[in-house]
């Protein structure tokens, strides 16, 4: 069974049978093939080259690795394949020009922010009661700001929102809380 190598970063010039005589100086090369653009058959910089054994393989990529072609120095690493999974040498991210497969979890529907479970008080407890006078009780339905907190923030019903924030309204223009804490 024959090892596939991968060649970048090599010159544009360079043909098929060049690349072939290469590497078959070094080893038997079973097939050399050199990626082209479809629509102006110029090459695309990277090649692939299959040896006929492993040992072949390896003196490939010792010899020829960042070896100067027309002043550009070309990366000669194993062939990882379309799925990029790790093989041994430097396509397992331990040699030069390999990189190291890292699978990711699937992509979920992620909670950007926690929901506290809101319960509106005056519904667990029947006898209490939303009233102007109980300050302590107001206060904790108000922002730092002065502000009455929303629905949403408060966990409360519709019916008992507009019954607090009528309170708290109250509470304020009687003098019994301030209409802002800034």
């Amino acid at each position: 069974m024959g090892k596939k190598l991968f060649i970048s970063n090599l010159d544009f010039e360079i043909q098929t049978d060049q690349l072939r005589e290469m590497f078959s100086a070094l080893g038997n090369c079973i097939s050399a093939v050199i990626a082209t653009d479809r629509e102006t058959k110029r090459s695309k910089g990277f090649a692939f080259v299959e040896m006929d054994s492993e040992e072949d393989a390896q003196k490939a990529i010792a010899e020829l690795n960042n070896k100067v072609i027309n002043g550009r120095p070309m990366k000669v690493v194993e062939d990882r394949g379309k799925t990029g999974g790790a093989g041994t040498g430097a396509a397992s991210g331990t040699g030069e020009g390999g990189r190291r497969y890292e699978p990711l979890p699937p992509i979920q529907r992620m909670q950007l922010f926690r929901r506290r479970k809101k319960i509106d008080p005056f519904l667990d407890d029947p006898s209490r009661t939303v009233d102007y006078k109980d300050v302590i009780m107001l206060s904790r339905f108000l922002s730092e700001r002065g502000k009455i907190l929303s629905r949403r923030l408060t966990g409360l019903t519709a019916y008992n929102q507009r019954k607090l924030s009528k309170a708290i309204k109250r509470a304020q223009n009687l003098g019994l809380m301030p209409f802002s804490n800034v």
